[in-house]
């Protein structure tokens, strides 16, 4: 497998017809991707509890960063998303949410490697469950991810 640098979206003018168009899901934002103060989504509207919207945004964007985005050898598959911290920060009179999430995923193509493995094997007396599971943690990526909001206060 190839080593990745997984790159930052890049900044778009509507966010919320991203959201829309690639993932079918309408999200009242703007702003940016929310990778620091200056790029922070904006919350314009809340229209669920805000754990689901920064899992729903959390998930959009590793999705574009890690599978949308890469060619066909590096995209990423099975991509989780996992709270792990939510705070406010204050910065020049505006209160920020940092919300940081734990995000796994394997490359693509090991993964379908991995769901071929499982399925023939599954059930087979020589097929050893376990390997394959360790095998695939051992596969897996762990990304620590901090997504900066406005408006969740």
């Amino acid at each position: 497998m190839n080593n990745i640098v997984i790159k930052q979206c890049e900044p778009v003018e509507d966010i919320q017809k991203i959201a829309k168009e690639i993932f079918g899901i309408d999200l009242s934002i703007s702003g940016g991707w929310g990778y620091d103060e200056n790029s922070a989504t904006v919350i314009d509207k809340l229209e669920m509890p805000m754990d689901q919207f920064t899992n729903i945004f959390a998930t959009i964007r590793a999705n574009i960063e890690m599978n949308i985005t890469l060619d066909d050898e590096n995209r990423y598959s099975a991509i989780n998303i996992t709270l792990i911290d939510s705070k406010e920060t204050k910065i020049n009179n505006k209160t920020y949410t940092v919300v940081s999430f734990k995000i796994t995923a394997i490359n693509e193509l090991l993964y379908k490697d991995f769901i071929k493995e499982y399925k023939e094997g599954y059930g087979k007396k020589e097929f050893d469950l376990a390997e394959h599971f360790k095998k695939r943690e051992e596969n897996t990526i762990v990304r620590n991810i901090d997504y900066w909001f406005l408006g969740l206060q």
